[in-house]
């Protein structure tokens, strides 16, 4: 059976989400889609008071812009609004969340969260820079890089896209990403990763870096699916959302088979051609992932990683 088939009919939160990436390209208001996906995760967040917060930490960078300031010059204005101590932040600056070293709760991928708690990590730091920035009609994308996102900023002195980290509030150009994250050629020949997105495409992500997750934590296999299948029409070298579609595999295989025959051979032999079909479907679709340059981490590379966050952390710097 498809996996399609156990979800018949939409839910909500997919015809929300269908409908936030229908949206035109070059019309999309950035914040308010974030705000619609949190809202996804957690209803009792108030996006009118989100989005309130996001015009008033636009505004306090704009307060501080010289007349005819250049886009180079906001974005450098925008960057001290949120990081260094001073009045435009009551002293209180954003900072790195060094008690979630690779973005895994859900929670704190929250842009509502994010602005109480005024600490983040990879995932909410750069969306949060992001659609402030929109505000301000700086050139700012998203892109991403192994297990990470960036904010790409249109540099019109250089005359072409540059990597800002919002973590470290440092910029970088790609090959310290190809270097530091050791990004295969598979994934550099496919564009999989550090290429602008668009705005669809971003949108996509925001769903990708917190409601599959989200899905994920609940065992909400039928959901996956769905959300996955509207990321992937947007973004087909999403690599992340084919990892969260194997997933949604196993979990099926895990509710409806292991959970009632713990080894193989007990399953009826009716039910055999589904269970091999979830499973065959499960590695399909990290084979497709890694034939685009994704690569699943292991103890060494995650361990390369914490020695690397436990460098920045003792510097004082964020997680990349």
């Amino acid at each position: 059976m498809a996996a399609s088939a156990w979800a018949t009919t939409s839910t909500p939160q997919e015809t929300t989400l269908r409908l936030l990436l229908l949206q035109p390209e070059g019309s999309i208001d950035l914040a308010s889609a974030k705000v619609a996906i949190d809202r996804m995760i957690d209803p009792s967040i108030d996006p009118d008071a989100t989005l309130r917060e996001v015009d008033q930490w636009a505004a306090k960078a704009r307060a501080r812009f010289p007349a005819g300031a250049s886009n180079k010059v906001k974005m450098n204005l925008l960057i001290s609004t949120l990081y260094e101590p001073g009045p435009w932040n009551d002293h209180r600056p954003f900072g790195y969340d060094y008690t979630d070293p690779f973005g895994q709760d859900v929670k704190k991928g929250l842009l509502s969260h994010y602005f109480a708690t005024r600490k983040g990590q990879c995932v909410i730091m750069p969306i949060a820079f992001l659609v402030i920035g929109q505000r301000l009609g700086l050139p700012l994308t998203m892109t991403t890089a192994p297990y990470h996102l960036i904010v790409k900023y249109g540099d019109e002195e250089q005359g072409q896209w540059t990597n800002f980290e919002a973590t470290s509030a440092l910029f970088h150009p790609d090959s310290g990403y190809e270097q530091a994250m050791s990004i295969p050629p598979e994934a550099t020949r496919n564009d999989t990763f550090l290429r602008p997105f668009s705005q669809r495409e971003t949108v996509a992500l925001f769903a990708t870096a917190s409601l599959l997750p989200h899905y994920r934590e609940r065992k909400q296999a039928e959901r996956m699916f769905a959300a996955s299948d509207l990321v992937l029409a947007v973004n087909p070298k999403d690599v992340n959302a084919m990892t969260f579609r194997g997933d949604a595999y196993y979990l099926l295989i895990e509710q409806r088979f292991k959970a009632k025959y713990p080894k193989a051979e007990q399953i009826p032999l009716e039910l055999r051609a589904e269970y091999l079909d979830y499973s065959k479907q499960n590695l399909a679709w990290y084979e497709k992932a890694e034939s685009l340059g994704w690569r699943q981490w292991g103890p060494a590379e995650r361990q390369r990683y914490l020695h690397h966050f436990n460098n920045m952390k003792d510097k004082g710097q964020g997680g990349s």
